[in-house]
């Protein structure tokens, strides 16, 4: 793959999919006697509004240490994962902390929502134990120069560009309309969207945000139909991704374009509750299991009796798995892990999902990526834009 060197063995380990837990003090710090082994701690929404985003996020996990504890594990040690839920923003830092103080966790993963992400990364800093944020997207989490945080999974900003770029390739000369949810996860998106319009010299003719908890959307639909708009952003979670299909029914109009954003629109969930009128509709989310990961849809349906829901548990899969062949380099000695991490150099395409690794000074994993993709006949494929 490479020239054989420190940074070859390391790209190396990652392609063959070994894997294990972790506990790591600093990223710099050197220590007289034997590093603990690691020991995992997912902290997850496994209730509350975020609870399907975390369960997938967990799928994507354990089937990461699935594969990991089929090849022997790390060191010869099976890979163990405690749990914590965290429901909502005020419990994520007690979670973290919980899983630290009654696990001796010493690796976070996570996180399943960019709002619970915020408050359990900020623990994990405080606590100076390594999170490995996995499906989170919020360009900001990322800018407060944390050194106990590294992000596997896309940005918020990767997918404004990628909404900017298929405006400009595609729909120039249209109305567009900007729609959003004010929560930390699709508000993150529709600034992104906005920044990147902005700079592409792309006018957005009506921006309209509302709170994340809305179930009632007719309001907000009305007014795109009276601006005219016939290319709709819509930047939003599954209830709200429900709540516009709903109005749009009840006004009898849809824009001739719906390009949809955030996590309510890539879950089959969604697919299953709206049907044939979600067809055509276009999606910017991270790679929905592209060929080379058609083993892990494998896994997942044999494991969980259905295909899987999101992209997010191959994202996680993918981020979790290169988590544990990187501890497989450095002798399962999680102390080592976030610099390892660091100097990784994956080629975007080396990973299952078609992510690399290569990680910036803010800890992101600047290899990953969104593509534009389409629901056709209930399954969300490639894009093909004329």
């Amino acid at each position: 793959m490479h020239i054989i060197h420190r940074r070859t063995l390391l790209a190396a380990a990652a392609m063959l999919g070994l894997a294990g837990p972790g506990r790591a003090a600093s990223p710099t710090s050197k220590t007289s006697s034997p590093a603990p082994g690691p020991q995992f701690g997912a902290a997850l929404p496994l209730s509350g509004p975020y609870a399907l985003e975390g369960d997938e996020t967990l799928r994507g996990i354990q089937l990461a240490i699935d594969v990991v504890n089929a090849g022997g594990g790390i060191a010869g040690a099976p890979v163990a994962l405690a749990q914590a839920d965290m429901p909502a923003q005020p419990g994520a830092a007690g979670a973290v902390n919980w899983l630290i103080s009654s696990h001796n966790v010493n690796i976070l993963l996570g996180s399943g929502a960019s709002a619970l992400s915020y408050p359990a990364t900020a623990a994990a800093e405080l606590a100076q134990t390594p999170f490995i944020e996995l499906t989170a997207m919020a360009d900001g989490i990322m800018t407060r120069g944390f050194k106990y945080l590294l992000r596997t999974c896309p940005t918020t900003g990767m997918a404004g560009k990628l909404a900017a770029s298929t405006i400009q390739a595609h729909f120039t000369g249209r109305e567009l309309g900007l729609l959003f949810n004010t929560g930390a996860g699709a508000g993150a998106i529709a600034a992104a969207v906005t920044a990147a319009l902005n700079a592409a010299r792309l006018p957005i003719t009506l921006s309209a945000g509302y709170p994340e908890d809305a179930v009632d959307l007719s309001e907000q639909a009305e007014r795109m139909m009276r601006a005219k708009v016939d290319v709709l952003l819509h930047a939003a979670g599954p209830n709200d991704s429900l709540a516009l299909f709903q109005a749009m029914k009840g006004l009898n109009w849809r824009p001739a374009t719906l390009i949809g954003l955030g996590n309510g629109y890539e879950l089959r969930d969604t697919q299953a509750a709206i049907g044939g009128a979600l067809n055509g509709t276009l999606v910017i989310a991270a790679p929905f299991f592209p060929g080379p990961a058609q083993q892990i849809a494998d896994a997942y349906a044999a494991r969980y009796a259905v295909p899987p829901r999101s992209a997010e548990s191959c994202t996680a899969y993918v981020g979790a798995k290169l988590v544990f062949d990187t501890l497989n380099t450095v002798g399962a000695d999680p102390t080592k892990l976030l610099n390892a991490m660091r100097k990784l150099n994956l080629a975007p395409g080396l990973l299952l999902n078609g992510f690399g690794a290569r990680f910036d000074a803010s800890g992101q994993n600047t290899a990953s990526f969104v593509t534009l993709q389409r629901w056709k006949d209930g399954a969300l494929v490639a894009a093909q834009t004329t």
